[in-house]
């Protein structure tokens, strides 16, 4: 991982003093107010502008992101860096370094790597895209005395400027080991090469058997590795697939060395057709003192066909027990706690992000909208209305937007002073759906909720359990996310969507999962919580434990409906696969359990289980018999809670 030396282990900290090296502010000192977020609660992207590439470092107690300025080759001649505190407001530092303090770098300048060392600042760099060796370019480190520079070039020329092993000198990586060890991963044209950086950083050292570059490519690589170490392991990450496709993604690889071998487990972040296209190129952030993750990116909006349109967005990372990186999903929240609005479209109105809400005057139908393109959803917001007579809500599957009080096909759910929640159908044309009596008080908060999968849409306003208004309407099938007024002043907060099945929210996807021993690394417990069916093989827990078990935390106790279990032939597989004999329990504790489903005679690829009057904040499938034929190992696609 490319970091500060604040970002190693304290345990190293003797041994970093002892080789005559600048020590890090204290680790307490960053871990005081670490930030602990579920996502970018205040919004993806995180900061303005076309930026790609970033990598981080943390000095004392800000976070730093440097990222490529993502434009035309010839125009991406100079550096910003981004700086925080709290991984929510950010500072922009342009210009920390411009081609005018490199003689050779005339264009293509690429993926900045930060560092810190004997009391300087290294950033490393590409250049000019070199495509064989006779062309000037290739890897530079420039140093500077303070984090947001300025940067001037460290060597006067490239610090790598030819192919070896096939690999292209760009997307650098550099981390220092527990050792002291400095050490650059790099490399595009679909190799990866690792070498050891001697003390002043600056020069290129030899392995022990003599070698300078050693090739550590592993199975679908294309560019971008990153390296950072966890609980004595090292991770190796890279993108894959092509960086203007929606193929583009991000995988990881485990070893016990810093050199590999590195054999790809899984592919960590990918694309979500409902919330961005081309997530890659990725670094991550370990908040000091703490086993907080994120995982920092860019990514292109849905509705950006332009390569370059690429933004910068973080999410929460996560680990299994034994060290294997849950997938990421790609969340969609933002309290505008930064007082920013970014990534939101306007179609008439007022609009500001002030005071941690989104504020819209009085207008006859101002729109504003995420680009996104859910289809089965739940979207929570909270309205205010704080002036006029009309109305204020939330707006969804919406397509086609513009300037105009029904001017977008979608649909709309509002509230009013006059005393009553609406639902209607747009399209350049008002149709209402339904409608019920409610109190609003001008001034008061209320939690609306929408809920839409397939043609069945629900409303709620503050009782998130019983649906206000709940009709059957096919006209829209899926599209942006948004608010509205009509006549009134509102302000908006606390905006989240999030994916929905029938019948409600997945209580139990992407939470914790633990379960009885895997089949292999690949196949653990959090597969069966992921949310997805369609990976194949890859996409299962599976167990071949005596008794195999699988246990969720729903994060909190909570009332649940209905249990869907996702056997082996819903993944693809042999219906003899399918789970025969098992048993769903809940328990508020972990430690007492409930047992509420029994099941004795299963053949069925999918099994849908409804409950009354059950809760817990876990909830745990015991398998007694695996199959329906001879085979020992339990397959569970996915197991899903609704609430």
């Amino acid at each position: 991982m490319t970091a500060s030396l604040p970002r190693l282990a304290a345990t190293a900290l003797a041994t970093l003093l002892t080789a005559g090296l600048a020590a890090p502010p204290p680790l307490a000192a960053a871990a005081a107010a670490a930030p602990d977020l579920p996502t970018a609660v205040a919004g993806n992207p995180f900061t303005d502008g076309w930026y790609a590439d970033p990598d981080v470092a943390i000095h004392g107690d800000r976070y730093w992101v440097y990222p490529t300025t993502s434009k035309s080759y010839a125009e991406q001649t100079y550096l910003d860096a981004f700086s925080s505190t709290d991984l929510v407001h950010w500072t922009k530092h342009p210009n920390v370094l411009t081609a005018a303090n490199v003689s050779w770098a005339k264009q293509a300048m690429w993926a900045p790597a930060p560092i810190t060392r004997n009391g300087k600042h290294y950033l490393y760099f590409a250049a000019n895209d070199i495509q064989n060796d006779s062309q000037p370019g290739g890897i530079g480190v420039a140093v500077a005395d303070r984090p947001e520079g300025p940067y001037r070039d460290a060597i006067g020329r490239p610090l790598i400027s030819r192919f070896h092993n096939g690999a292209q000198p760009i997307d650098q990586d550099v981390f220092i080991d527990d050792d002291g060890q400095a050490y650059m991963y790099y490399g595009g044209h679909s190799h990866a090469n690792v070498v050891r950086l001697n003390a002043d950083m600056t020069s290129i050292g030899t392995f022990p058997d003599g070698s300078t570059y050693k090739e550590i490519t592993p199975s679908g690589y294309v560019e971008g590795p990153q390296m950072f170490k966890r609980a004595g392991k090292y991770y190796l990450m890279w993108s894959e697939g092509g960086w203007t496709g929606p193929d583009y993604s991000v995988s990881y690889a485990i070893s016990d060395s810093p050199t590999g071998p590195f054999t790809k487990l899984d592919k960590v972040l990918a694309q979500d057709p409902a919330v961005a296209r081309g997530s890659g190129h990725n670094s991550v952030i370990n908040v000091p003192g703490t086993d907080i993750w994120y995982i920092v990116y860019h990514r292109r909006p849905l509705s950006e066909t332009d390569g370059n349109h690429r933004q910068l967005a973080y999410d929460r990372m996560h680990f299994n027990a034994d060290g294997t990186i849950r997938r990421v999903a790609m969340r969609v929240r933002d309290d505008f706690s930064d007082d920013n609005a970014l990534g939101w479209r306007t179609y008439g109105g007022a609009w500001t992000a002030t005071g941690g809400q989104y504020r819209a005057g009085s207008s006859a139908g101002g729109k504003a909208l995420l680009d996104t393109n859910f289809g089965d959803f739940t979207q929570d917001t909270d309205v205010t209305i704080t002036a006029g007579g009309g109305d204020a809500g939330l707006v969804f599957r919406a397509t086609r937007p513009a300037v105009g009080a029904d001017s977008y096909a979608g649909y709309y759910a509002g509230i009013s002073t006059a005393g009553r929640v609406v639902l209607g159908r747009a399209d350049n044309s008002w149709a209402q759906l339904g409608s019920a009596p409610l109190t609003v008080d001008p001034g008061s908060t209320h939690r609306m909720r929408v809920t839409a999968v397939g043609t069945s849409i629900k409303v709620f306003v503050d009782d998130l359990a019983t649906p206000k208004i709940s009709v059957t309407d096919a006209a829209h099938s899926s599209g942006a996310n948004g608010v509205r007024v009509f006549n009134a002043a509102a302000t908006f907060d606390d905006v989240a969507v999030d994916p929905a099945t029938a019948g409600g929210v997945n209580l139990a996807q992407g939470r914790p999962a633990t379960g009885s021993a895997s089949c292999s690394s690949t196949e653990g417990p959090e597969k069966a919580v992921n949310g997805t069916v369609n990976g194949g093989n890859s996409d299962k827990f599976c167990s071949s434990a005596a008794g195999p078990w699988l246990r969720v935390d729903l994060g909190a106790t909570r009332s649940v409906s209905r249990f869907e279990v996702a056997h082996a032939q819903a993944g693809g597989e042999q219906a003899a696969f399918n789970t025969r004999a098992f048993s769903l329990s809940v328990s508020d504790d972990g430690v007492t359990w409930r047992r509420v489903v029994q099941v004795g005679d299963n053949t069925a690829a999918t099994t849908v289980h409804p409950v009354s009057g059950v809760s817990g904040r876990y909830a745990r499938l015991d398998v007694s018999t695996p199959t329906n034929g001879a085979d020992a190992a339990a397959r569970v696609y996915e197991l899903r809670v609704f609430g």
